[in-house]
């Protein structure tokens, strides 16, 4: 099975639209209708909504799309590009998934200050979270060592192709493939002069143009029952159009090594679990890749260094989510993510 471990498992991102199949309405004297498609992908469900005045896209269309892209960036695909290039010690030739991802995700590490890195694959590994249980914490001798293949810098792209400077260093890109997917599946649509859609895979979230009522596209942001019933921020809606939305969280996430638990969120700085209190982060931003591979950036960043970031972007908002020290449960967020924000009445 194919999946991309997104983190999100606490923190559903969901999308609230009028309704599914199709409905028909009429827009300038011109007879349109809402079409959904639904399926399974990366070890998750998508769904695709377009309002269009005839039924266009086949699923089969989005299927083979999602196929091209899992035979680049599927760890779960023995023959994927991606594991091609972890088990050479040099290089491999690129296709524009690897190579867009890969050059997207050099620049945010280096946006994030290594924050967020797709080289931090073995540090995840060390702890657990990507293979079986470890039988006890790694040393800090282990750490600096897997520490030395570690961090965008051993990545480069000369022409067509992904170099590494250390044999030992291998790249995951769970954390930013199902954003880039969510665009790729966008464009497919646009490709095909529908104007007017919402996409979604795992949570991960682009709407274009305006729903069946002529308004930007509403999207409910849920906690679960981790939280407490009575804290309302954790139950918000935004709206919009031409914009992503993406989340990342840890709260059910953890490994227990000895008498301790190790949240799933590691440090690709130190190797070492994250242990910042932020629960989650919601990011809105121009595309899903690039939302995508913030959120999970912020998760290790913490709190004031996030919202700096995103203010300094300009067109990035952020929501975080954050336990206290009494274990109560508080959230906040930067300016021009409550732009975005519907308010209730």
């Amino acid at each position: 099975m194919f999946m991309y471990s997104k983190l999100i498992s606490f923190f559903i991102i969901l999308i609230i639209v009028m309704s599914s199949g199709f409905v028909h309405v009429i827009h300038s004297n011109t007879h349109k209708s809402l079409f959904t498609l639904t399926g399974q992908a990366q070890g998750t469900t998508y769904t695709i909504k377009y309002i269009y005045s005839s039924a266009i896209i086949e699923k089969n269309t989005i299927d083979l799309l999602l196929s091209d892209i899992d035979q680049s960036l599927s760890l779960y695909q023995p023959t994927s590009l991606i594991n091609q290039f972890n088990n050479n010690s040099r290089c491999v030739k690129g296709d524009r998934h690897l190579l867009h991802v890969v050059r997207t995700s050099i620049l945010i590490s280096a946006d994030t200050h290594g924050c967020f890195d797709i080289t931090a694959k073995p540090f995840s590994m060390l702890w657990g979270f990507n293979a079986d249980m470890p039988k006890s914490i790694p040393t800090k001798d282990l750490l600096h060592q897997t520490l030395q293949a570690v961090g965008s810098h051993h990545l480069s792209i000369i022409k067509d192709s992904l170099v590494k400077d250390n044999p030992n260093t291998k790249i995951d890109c769970d954390g930013i493939a199902q954003g880039y997917t969510v665009d790729q599946l966008s464009l497919l649509l646009r490709n095909q002069g529908i104007k007017d859609f919402m996409v979604e895979l795992g949570g991960e979230v682009f709407s274009s143009g305006k729903n069946l009522s002529g308004n930007d596209w509403v999207i409910g942001i849920e906690g679960s029952d981790v939280y407490t019933k009575d804290q309302n921020f954790l139950s918000k809606k935004i709206s919009l159009s031409n914009m992503a939305v993406t989340t990342s969280g840890s709260m059910k996430k953890f490994r227990q090594l000895g008498n301790l638990y190790w949240s799933h969120v590691v440090d690709p700085r130190t190797g070492l679990p994250v242990d910042n209190g932020i629960v989650s982060v919601t990011v809105i931003g121009k595309d899903a890749i690039t939302a995508d591979a913030y959120d999970n950036g912020f998760m290790v960043m913490g709190i004031q260094s996030s919202l700096l970031l995103a203010d300094q972007s300009k067109d990035l908002g952020v929501h975080i989510v954050y336990v206290n020290a009494d274990g109560s449960f508080s959230d906040t967020a930067n300016a021009y993510f409550k732009r975005f924000l519907l308010h209730s009445h």
